[in-house]
């Protein structure tokens, strides 16, 4: 082999992030062992750490929902019997409930080993740019005990919230990693490839709001699609191989595609409506857009569908009308929640369906699906002859309210705001695991489902209202999760300070020509930011509602709460600017 063979060899080995031919004992072993002892001290803590079914009152759209339809699946029964609740929501996570019990793996165990292997993908993604596996392992380790899955909200209670966290690492990890192996032979593609199928997927399947990840998804496709297009033409290659990469591209997505076409195929069989869900999907959803949408006169962002709009689609609407006294029935309760007066937020979405099921009470999903349908039509008529006046702006989503010019720098202004007070991490402090167990509420009326539930999902799984009857080592444990997640909240408190001041000292090493092919790490970095920043300003817009009626520490809280996503990715953010400014200093001391 000629010497320039020998350099384009060695090149392909560090694009790919090959393995070195020995290992070091201080600079290989020692740190694969740590990680691995660490792991195993994780997985266990979280295998003991007790989880929470509530299904009191108030959960009927939430924990209920998920609970009931995971018990279902684990009969072989789907989502069961049609009523308003069953397709409100993606089924993705009452299917992994299912998986666990019919498994016999217990949940906490299986959301943190989804956990490690995510956080695994991300320090192996970073391996082409970050030689030192010690730096990798501390990245592993830091993703790994993140605080997020030291809190009630994301790890100890049964919902949904939680489980986004690896699989929303996992898919970004996943495009990472692609990226910088992108000139690598397709062989080397492929593992990022599935896992990006694996991340992707179920995180479609879970949310509804998955949309979110695609921008980064979309932008890496592109950049690396243009690429390889540019370089075989560079170099006067035919197009077969570029287009063999670009159909692995494609890859996951299609699987996105097929996995929500099969989902909505067994829906439509077994309830007669095709879609994941009938609230973001299909006529109802349609209906709920069109209302959002109505210029009622006098305007509250926090309200998202008023009294006076939605009187305004009763009279272009003859087929609403007919479900009048239900739907105003509904409203009268649901108001009562607010200001006696209005149904804000989204929840005007829970009244309408409240509405419409309690006057059809044997409503089956085809004629649910047959009526809104009706009413979409109506109303759309109802704007095409200019007798329902609507509002003008950008859509954030299909059923909020469109986002007007005039909205553009209060929604900025708030997103900013939020996002800073997010990242004091003061509420998510707040929600840490706490020594011990203290009973939630009194015990309800769901005992039984509750232990369904219990039987389910293994013996670790506590009941609303109900003394913890675990074993003690599982109260040992749960304090030290506690002081786990403290610690965790305190490095992370000091690494959201450092920031800041860590991206302006790569960006001026990459001025001094320090780094690398730094395009690298700048849009990977520009990616990650305008990514968490993207699905923060989304969530403002949709939580807005509460600084209509509520508190302003009540709209952060609920902020926060929807927002494990954007934890989850300025950490990613966060290691990776570390990682790199480590990396550098680690060439400069050998």
């Amino acid at each position: 082999m000629s010497a320039d063979q020998k350099g384009k060899a060695v090149r392909r080995c560090m694009l790919s992030g090959g393995v070195r031919a020995s290992l070091s004992l201080r600079g290989d072993i020692v740190p694969l062992a740590v990680a691995a002892a660490l792991t195993v001290v994780r997985l266990a803590l979280a295998y003991q750490t007790p989880v929470t079914v509530l299904l009191g009152a108030g959960t009927a759209a939430d924990d209920r929902l998920f609970a009931n339809a995971a018990l279902y699946l684990a009969a072989d029964r789907w989502l069961g019997p049609y009523g308003r609740y069953t397709l409100a929501k993606n089924p993705g996570y009452p299917m992994i409930l299912a998986f666990c019990g019919v498994t016999h793996i217990r949940y906490q165990l299986f959301l943190m080993g989804l956990q490690a292997l995510a956080c695994l993908a991300f320090a192996i993604a970073l391996r082409p740019r970050i030689g030192s596996r010690w730096v990798r392992v501390i990245v592993y380790l830091a993703l790994l005990y993140t605080p997020l899955l030291f809190t009630t909200a994301y790890f100890r209670r049964i919902y949904r919230d939680g489980m986004v966290i690896p699989f929303a690492i996992l898919s970004l990890s996943a495009y990472i990693g692609w990226y910088l192996r992108r000139k690598v032979p397709v062989r080397g593609q492929l593992p990022w490839a599935v896992a990006a199928a694996l991340g992707l997927v179920p995180l479609s399947l879970i949310k509804e709001n998955f949309s979110w990840v695609l921008p980064l998804v979309l932008v890496c496709s592109l950049v690396m699609a243009i690429g390889w297009l540019a370089d075989a033409r560079r170099e006067g290659r035919g197009l077969r191989g570029p287009v063999a990469r670009v159909v692995l591209l494609a890859l996951p997505l299609a699987l996105v595609w097929a996995a929500s076409a099969a989902v909505s195929h067994v829906n439509y069989e077994r309830y007669g409506f095709y879609g994941t869900n009938e609230r973001f999907s299909g006529s109802f959803a349609r209906v709920c857009s069109d209302l959002s949408g109505i210029d009622a006169g006098k305007k509250n962002e926090g309200i998202w569908v008023s009294r006076k709009a939605l009187g305004s689609a009763m009279g272009a609407s003859p087929t609403l009308a007919k479900i009048r006294e239900s739907i105003q029935a509904s409203w009268d309760e649901w108001d009562e929640t607010f200001d006696g007066r209005e149904v804000y937020g989204d929840l005007a979405y829970w009244a309408l369906r409240q509405g419409y099921y309690d006057a059809k009470p044997n409503a089956t999903a085809r004629s649910a699906s047959a009526f809104w349908s009706k009413v979409d039509a109506e109303l759309q008529a109802a704007v095409k002859a200019d007798s329902l006046a609507t509002k003008g702006g950008l859509r954030v989503s299909k059923v909020a309210p469109p986002v007007g010019r005039e909205d553009v720098l209060p929604w900025a202004g708030r997103t900013l705001s939020a996002t800073v007070t997010l990242l004091h991490l003061d509420i998510l402090q707040e929600r840490l695991i706490g020594p011990g167990w203290k009973p939630v509420s009194p015990p309800g009326g769901y005992a039984s489902e509750e232990l369904k539930m219990r039987r389910l999902l293994g013996g670790n799984t506590l009941l609303n209202g109900a003394e913890d009857d675990t074993a003690k080592r599982t109260a040992m444990v749960s304090t030290v999760d506690y002081y786990l997640g403290r610690a965790g909240i305190a490095i992370m408190r000091v690494a959201n300070l450092l920031l800041v001041p860590a991206a302006v000292a790569l960006a001026v090493l990459t001025a001094r020509g320090r780094v690398r092919r730094p395009v690298e790490p700048l849009l990977v970095a520009v990616g990650l930011a305008l990514t968490a920043l993207a699905f923060e300003a989304a969530t403002v817009w949709y939580v807005s509602y509460q600084l209509g009626v509520f508190s302003q520490s009540s709209y952060i809280l609920e902020a926060s709460k929807y927002s494990p996503e954007f934890y989850a990715v300025v950490s990613m953010l966060e290691c990776l600017i570390f990682a790199e400014l480590a990396g550098l200093e680690h060439k400069h001391a050998r």
